[in-house]
C-alpha cells in the first residue's frame, strides 16, 4: 500500500477532434494511454460571445469499459459554462488506458474550453476569385527551458482551422496551408497559453519550433492493479523536493525529512529507522545494495540525485523482495536517459561542483553520465566550532547506457561509485590527548539489468552486479593507543523477480535474491573488540594491550521469495500474503586464530493488507519476521565469537490513509517492533566476547500531513513519537537504545513566486540522543592519566536539537536553457545544537560541543 510524498503522476488532459480542446499527457504507469472515441460538443452558454472564451476544468473518473462514471467540476467559469462542459463530458467515450496488458479505471484531469468563433461575413455576389496558392507547415512544440518535447498539445491556426495536435517527439504538421501570414496558437496541459506568428511564401515548406513554457499542473490518480508489499512506503518524486531548504538539490537527501528517521550526530548520513541501528536499514539502487547512501555528514547523497527516478523507503513491514536487515529499505530507482535531444546541467556551491550529460546516441541507444567532486573542507573550517576540525573530500560518479532493444526488451548498463575521506580531531588543552580519527571508505558497482514484456502483461526483470567495496577503513588515536580497521569487500550479486496477472483479480510475484561477498578484514583493538552499542565514552577505550586479527570471511547469501496480491471486493480489498527463505553461509580462513564456517537457514512470512473503505478513507495492516546474519567483525576469533546465529525481528504495522482532498493526504502509523538475539557483549569473565542474549522492543506512532503541489504550494508535516528499548542480557533492567529520539518534528514548506523565484523553510525539532554520564573520575598513575567512571548506560541525555533552514531560488528560463541561482541558508538563527558532551582533564568539568552553526551555500546551476 504505498503512499506518495509527491505527484508521480502528471496532469492527465484527454484531447477531443474539436478545435481548442487540451490533449492528454498519459501517465508513466500505463503500457497505453487513454483515448477519446467519441466526443460531444457542448451547448456554450450566452456569455461566450461577451466573454470570448473559457475554460472548465473537470474531473473524470473512466472505468475499464471506457465510460466516465464520475464527472465534476476541479476548477470553475460560472455563467453556466460549468453545467454544459459537465453535460457533454458525461456523454464522452475512451478506448481505456491499460496497465500491464489490462484495462484499468482512470482519473484523469480535463480542460474544457470554450472558445466564441463569430460567423464569417456572407460571401460577396462578385465572381470567384481563385484561392491563394498552398504550401506545407509543420514545426515542433518544445517546453522552454529544457526542450522536452510536449505531446498533444493543440497547434491552431488564425480562427481555429486547421487545427493540428504534437505527437510523442513533439511534432506537428498541416499539409496545405495558404500562402500569407497566419497566427499561431498553443494550447494544451501543462503549459501556458501561448500565440506566435509565422509568414508562409509561395513554394516554400516551413518548419519552426517553438517554445513554450511550463504552468503548475494538476494531479491524476491511477488506480490499477499493482503489488502492494509495503504498508507503510514512501515515495519520493524529484520536482517538488528537489528545492527544500538544507538538501541543496538533492533529492535523496529529502528521505532524512520523513517519519520514522531519527537525526544522526553532527546532521550526517547514518539512517537509524524506527528505534534499530543505521546499519540495520539497507539502502539499494536498481535493487543492487550499496553500503552507504550519504557521503560524510549526510552532505549529498552518494548517487547523483539527477538520475533518480524515484526512492522507495520503507521503515518497517516491507515485502519479501528484501531482507538481511531489521530496520527500513531505500530503494533508488535510476532513471534511464533521455531520448529526445541532448541535455544536461553543471552546478557549482561552496560545498562542491557537479555536472550531468544526458542524450540519445541512436534511436535505440541513449546515454547518461554524471560527476561530482567536492571541496567543502576548504569552506567548512570558516564554520565549525573551534573545538573540533572537521575536513571530509568526496567525490561520486554515474553512467548508464540504455539499449532498447525491442518493443518488449529494455537493457541498461550502469556504473557507478563513491568515494570519502574524512579528518577528525576533537580538541583538547593538551594536544597530544586530542582524540584524531581518520577514514577512507568508498564503493564502485557495475550493473546489468534486462526487463523483458510478455503480450499477456507478465514481466521478467534480471540483475546482475558486481562491485568492489571499503566499507570500514579508520585509524582512531587517543594518547599512544591507535585503533585499526580495514575492511574490504569483493561483492556480487543477482536478482530476479517475475510478475505474472494470473487474472483481474490476483497476480503473482516471485523471484530470488542472491548476494556473495569476500571480505579481508584486518583490524587492531584492545580485546574488548571495536565499540557496540551501549559502550560507554564512544567505546574506544580499554585496557590490556591490542588485539588484532586478520581473516577472510566468505558470505554468500540466497533468498527465494514468492508472493501473491488478492483485490477483492471490487478491488476494494488488496491483501498480500509473502514468503522469504534466506538461507545463509559464511566461513573464514587464513585468519591467525583458525577457520570456521557458520551456516543457518530461516523462513520468513510476511503479510500486508489494504480496505478501501470509503473514497477518502483506507485502513491498512502489515506484519512480517526478518533475519540479519552477524557481521565480519561479530565472526572474529580474536573480539568476537564465530558461534553466533542471526539476530531477528517481528515488525506489526497499521495505519489509516486519509485524502480530505485530491491533493491533501493525512497517513497515521502505530508500529511495534520485538527484536531478540542481538549480538551484545558476554556478561562475566569467561563467557565468549560476543553472545546472542540481547532482546530490544520499539513501540511509536507517526503522522504525516502532505500537501502535494498546489497553486505553487507543497509541503508537509511530520512527527514520529517512539520509544525504543534494549536489554541485553535476563537478569538486567530494560535501558533506552543508543538513537533513540522520543520527538521528531519536522516541518516543510514551499511556495512558487511570480518571476521565477522560489522560497522554502524547513524547521526540525528533535529530542536529545541518550548518553552515558561519567560520575567520577580516578588517577591511573602508569598512563599519567584520569580515567572516567561512568553511570548507567544512557541515563542522561543531551539538550534537544532545533533548527531552522532557509532556501531562495531564482529561475530565468531561456527558449533553450535555464540558469538558476539559490541561497540554502541552514541554522538560521544559529542554535548551538549540543552534538555531544566535553570533559576537562580530570572531569570536574563539562562543556556542550557543539554542531555546525550558520551555515550559507551559495550556488548556481546552468541546464539544458
Amino acid at each position: 500500500m504505498t503512499r506518495r510524498l509527491a505527484p508521480l503522476l502528471l496532469a492527465l488532459a484527454l484531447a477531443p477532434p474539436a478545435a481548442g480542446e487540451d490533449a492528454p499527457a498519459p501517465p508513466p504507469e500505463l503500457d497505453r494511454k487513454p483515448r477519446l472515441l467519441k466526443f460531444v460538443e457542448a451547448t456554450p452558454p450566452p456569455a461566450l460571445e461577451a466573454r470570448g472564451e473559457a475554460e472548465v476544468i473537470l474531473g473524470l473518473d473512466v472505468d475499464e469499459a471506457g465510460k466516465v462514471t464520475k464527472a465534476e467540476v476541479l476548477t470553475p467559469a460560472g455563467e453556466g459554462f460549468d453545467e454544459a462542459a459537465l453535460e457533454a463530458a458525461r456523454q464522452f467515450e475512451f478506448e481505456p488506458g491499460v496497465y500491464q496488458g489490462k484495462p484499468v479505471p482512470v482519473r484523469i484531469t480535463y480542460r474544457y474550453r470554450f472558445v466564441h468563433r463569430p460567423p464569417p461575413p456572407p460571401e460577396p455576389a462578385a465572381a470567384a476569385v481563385p484561392a491563394p496558392p498552398s504550401v506545407p507547415f509543420a514545426g515542433r512544440v518544445l517546453r522552454k527551458g529544457d526542450r522536452t518535447p510536449l505531446e498533444g498539445i493543440a497547434v491552431v491556426l488564425d480562427q481555429g482551422t486547421p487545427e493540428a495536435r504534437t505527437d510523442a517527439r513533439g511534432h506537428f504538421a498541416f499539409e496545405e496551408v495558404p500562402v500569407g501570414e497566419h497566427q499561431v496558437h498553443l494550447r494544451g496541459p501543462g503549459i501556458a497559453p501561448t500565440d506566435g506568428a509565422v509568414r508562409l511564401e509561395a513554394g516554400k515548406r516551413l518548419e519552426t519550433t517553438f517554445y513554450v513554457p511550463a504552468k503548475e499542473r494538476y494531479a491524476s490518480t491511477v488506480r490499477a492493479q499493482r503489488a502492494v508489499q509495503e504498508t507503510v512506503e514512501h515515495t519520493l518524486s524529484g520536482e517538488e523536493i528537489r528545492r527544500i531548504p538544507g538538501t541543496q538539490g538533492d533529492t535523496l537527501k529529502a528521505v532524512q525529512n520523513l517519519p520514522g528517521v531519527a537525526r544522526a550526530p553532527f546532521g550526517g548520513g547514518l539512517l537509524a529507522v524506527w528505534g534499530s541501528a543505521p546499519q540495520d536499514t539497507r539502502s539499494y539502487v536498481d535493487g543492487v545494495a550499496i553500503p552507504t547512501l550519504y557521503h560524510f555528514g549526510g552532505l549529498r547523497s552518494t548517487f547523483n540525485g539527477e538520475m533518480v527516478d524515484s526512492l522507495a523507503f520503507a521503515p518497517g513491514g516491507y515485502g519479501a523482495e528484501h531482507g538481511r536487515g531489521l530496520g527500513g529499505v531505500i530503494d533508488v530507482e535510476s532513471r534511464r536517459p533521455r531520448t529526445d535531444a541532448p541535455h544536461g546541467f553543471v552546478q557549482l556551491d561552496l560545498l562542491d561542483g557537479s555536472f550531468m550529460v544526458d542524450t540519445p546516441l541512436t534511436q535505440t541507444l541513449s546515454l547518461a553520465v554524471a560527476a561530482r567532486r567536492s571541496w567543502i573542507d576548504a569552506f567548512l573550517p570558516l564554520f565549525t566550532s573551534a573545538d573540533f576540525q572537521l575536513s571530509p573530500k568526496y567525490w561520486d560518479y554515474q553512467a548508464d547506457l540504455h539499449w532498447r532493444a525491442s518493443p518488449r526488451d529494455d537493457l541498461d548498463f550502469l556504473v557507478f561509485g563513491s568515494d570519502d575521506q574524512l579528518h577528525l580531531v576533537i580538541k583538547r588543552p593538551d594536544p597530544s590527548d586530542s582524540p584524531v580519527a581518520d577514514s577512507h571508505i568508498y564503493y564502485h558497482r557495475a550493473v546489468a539489468r534486462w526487463l523483458h514484456r510478455f503480450a499477456e502483461g507478465a514481466t521478467v526483470e534480471t540483475t546482475a552486479s558486481t562491485g568492489y567495496d571499503v566499507p570500514a577503513q579508520f585509524t582512531f588515536v587517543e594518547g599512544n593507543s591507535p585503533r585499526v580497521v580495514d575492511q574490504q569487500n569483493l561483492a556480487w550479486a543477482l536478482r530476479s523477480v517475475a510478475r505474472v496477472p494470473l487474472a483481474d483479480w490476483v497476480r503473482l510475484d516471485a523471484g530470488v535474491d542472491y548476494e556473495g561477498t569476500r571480505t579481508p578484514v584486518k583490524a587492531t583493538f584492545p580485546p574488548s573488540g571495536p565499540p557496540r552499542e551501549g559502550d560507554p565514552g564512544g567505546g574506544f577505550g580499554g585496557a590490556g594491550g591490542l588485539v588484532s586479527d586478520d581473516y577472510v570471511l566468505l558470505s554468500n547469501g540466497l533468498a527465494p521469495f514468492v508472493g501473491a496480491t488478492f483485490a477483492l471486493f471490487d478491488k476494494r480489498l488488496t491483501v498480500t500474503p509473502q514468503l522469504r527463505l534466506e538461507v545463509m553461509s559464511q566461513s573464514a580462513y587464513q585468519g591467525t586464530p583458525g577457520a570456521f564456517t557458520s551456516s543457518w537457514a530461516a523462513l520468513e512470512p510476511r503479510l500486508s493488507a489494504r480496505f478501501q473503505a470509503l473514497p477518502w478513507l483506507a485502513p491498512k495492516i502489515a506484519a512480517g519476521l526478518y533475519h540479519q546474519p552477524a557481521g565480519p567483525f561479530d565472526l572474529s576469533r580474536a573480539f568476537g565469537n564465530p558461534d553466533l546465529h542471526p539476530e531477528s525481528a517481528v515488525h506489526l504495522v497499521a495505519g489509516v490513509d486519509l485524502d480530505p482532498t485530491p491533493t491533501l493526504h493525512v497517513e497515521a502509523e502505530g508500529f511495534y517492533k520485538h527484536l531478540q538475539d542481538l549480538i551484545v557483549r558476554g556478561e562475566h569473565v569467561g563467557a565468549p566476547l560476543l553472545v546472542n542474549d540481547g532482546v530490544g522492543r520499539v513501540v511509536g506512532a507517526e503522522l504525516l500531513v502532505r500537501q502535494e503541489l498546489w497553486h505553487g504550494f507543497f509541503g508537509w508535516i511530520s512527527y514520529t513519537l517512539s520509544r525504543s528499548e534494549r536489554r541485553d542480557h535476563p537478569d538486567l533492567a530494560w535501558r533506552v537504545f543508543q538513537y533513540d529520539q522520543t520527538h521528531i518534528l519536522t516541518l516543510v514548506a514551499s511556495q512558487i513566486l511570480p518571476n521565477g523565484y522560489q522560497l522554502g523553510l524547513r524547521f526540525r525539532y528533535v529530542t536529545g540522543d541518550p548518553i552515558t554520564p561519567v560520575d567520577a573520575a580516578y588517577y591511573d598513575s602508569r598512563a599519567d592519566r584520569y580515567r572516567p567512571l561512568y553511570g548507567s548506560v544512557y541515563s542522561a541525555r543531551l539538550g534537544s536539537f532545533n533548527q531552522l533552514d532557509l532556501r531562495l531560488d531564482k529561475t530565468w528560463t531561456y527558449d533553450r536553457w535555464k540558469l538558476s541561482v539559490y541561497l540554502d541558508l541552514q541554522n538560521v538563527y544559529d542554535r548551538q545544537n549540543p552534538e555531544g558532551i566535553q570533559y576537562n582533564f580530570d572531569y570536574t568539568q563539562t562543556k556542550p560541543l557543539a554542531g555546525l552553526p550558520i551555515l550559507p551555500v551559495v550556488g548556481i546551476r546552468g541546464e539544458l
